[in-house]
């Protein structure tokens, strides 16, 4: 039998076991809340900075043209960017960002005046047709990534044991690490170079006409121009209005693009000696550049090249005019200019024809501020002398004043692979096939 002081030892010692279980339960939970805080707080910053899926796109409704213009006008917008795109309010901003296509004029300032300047160059092409015109938005810098480090997560803990203490500031420094090094990432993988920054655009002009295998040339130029950073694609047809199935190949593709018609004129459609082919395209496209743009580079890509991307990287900071091989042209296979000594010793080609410039088309480049000084260059309708006589048009030009790419024209980073052409397709028969996936697969070939 226990005596009464026992007795009350004992009660005292249950006592006290229940308190400190009391105490160890209430100092767990603490833990528990303490630790769920810290990662909801981390997830939440998470998910702040989570980026736009790859390739995403934003299209803004279509707007109609003005009365004036029979056909419609569309300015579609796209945001197409790598994983780093940043998702907030603030992606766009009036800086335009990292390899944001800008087009330069009198009213395109900022981007508070994109749309009025659009609105402007669509005008100015109604009497010809339609015009569409997108941008894109590449890599854009985060409004502040250095704010990531000065956030901190603040937990109170109260601990009667020294192992708890340290395990729960021990879980607060590892979350607040966990913090600075994703603040440090993304800062590493948005902020963008300099490089970027001062990297001029480039206008890649393209003339196109109908036949069967214009879809699939524009694919595949457009997806090669995909990989180039600050561009503007100008896609003209030759056609008195613009073709839904063209607008709808580039939309698809998502490069920035903007795309217009100017016809041959009916006096050379009549001839019936060789016909100047895109001559007049690529005349409406210096007249956009003039209207337009104030700085970049300006390129003549026909849609039936194949083009290695590092020419366009090369080619962007053309101060006057820069030239390089382009391969697979007449007898000799190339067309080049001679390099001797490190300078320009005449051209190479199969076919001089007494022009002073025999090269590809596909085989210079012209910077826009010089273009600007010559105001009276343009190509002209003479077959077989479309280059020579444009390069003409920008004189005074001098030979060391042109610059040589490609390695001082040691490489072929363009060809002119051409596409074999293709009859037209047989007519749909709609009574035996009208039901099937064909009636959808007819609606999408291109019909001279």
């Amino acid at each position: 039998m226990l005596l009464p002081q026992a007795k009350e030892s004992k009660v005292n010692e249950n006592l006290s076991n229940k308190m400190a279980l009391g105490k160890s339960i209430k100092m767990y939970l603490t833990i528990f809340i303490a630790t769920t805080c810290i990662y909801m707080v981390l997830y939440q910053y998470h998910m702040s900075r989570q980026p736009l899926a790859a390739n995403e796109l934003v299209k803004h409704p279509e707007k109609s043209s003005s009365s004036s213009s029979s056909s419609s006008s569309y300015i579609a917008s796209y945001l197409w960017a790598p994983p780093m795109l940043n998702n907030s309010s603030n992606s766009i901003n009036t800086t335009m960002g990292q390899g944001l296509v800008q087009v330069h004029g009198p009213n395109a300032t900022d981007t508070s005046s994109v749309s009025s300047s659009s609105s402007a160059a669509s005008n100015s092409v109604s009497a010809s047709g339609s015009s569409f015109y997108s941008t894109v938005s590449l890599p854009l810098t985060l409004s502040s990534a250095s704010d990531a480090n000065n956030k901190s997560i603040s937990t109170t803990t109260t601990s009667t044991t020294t192992t708890t203490t340290t395990t729960v500031a021990n879980a607060v420094v590892s979350a607040t690490t966990t913090t600075t090094t994703t603040a440090q990432k993304l800062k590493t993988t948005t902020q963008p170079s300099h490089a970027h920054k001062s990297m001029p655009p480039l206008y890649i002009i393209t003339p196109t006409y109908r036949r069967p295998e214009q879809l699939a040339e524009l694919t595949r130029l457009g997806y090669t121009l995909k990989h180039v950073l600050n561009l503007l694609w100008l896609v003209i047809e030759d056609a008195n209005k613009t073709n839904p199935l063209v607008a709808h190949t580039l939309d698809r593709i998502g490069v920035p693009y903007e795309y217009l018609v100017a016809p041959m004129p009916e006096q050379y459609k009549l001839t019936k000696r060789a016909k100047p082919r895109g001559v007049s395209n690529r005349n409406r496209g210096l007249d956009y550049l003039r209207a337009n743009a104030t700085e970049g580079v300006l390129y003549f890509a026909d849609d039936d090249n194949t083009y290695d991307v590092n020419i366009f990287e090369q080619m962007r900071y053309t101060k006057k005019v820069s030239m390089w091989p382009v391969g697979l042209v007449t007898k000799t296979g190339v067309s080049s200019p001679i390099i001797r000594e490190g300078k320009l010793d005449g051209y190479y080609d199969g076919w001089i024809g007494g022009r002073k410039y025999p090269v590809d088309m596909a085989g210079f480049a012209v910077s826009v501020k010089f273009l600007h000084e010559r105001p009276h260059a343009k190509m002209p309708f003479k077959p077989g002398y479309e280059e020579d006589g444009f390069l003409r048009s920008l004189a005074p030009l001098q030979n060391n004043e042109i610059e040589l790419l490609a390695d001082e024209c040691r490489e072929i980073l363009t060809w002119h692979t051409q596409t074999k052409k293709n009859p037209a397709a047989l007519p749909f028969n709609q009574t035996r096939y009208g039901n099937t996936n064909l009636a959808f697969i007819e609606k999408l070939l291109v019909r001279p």
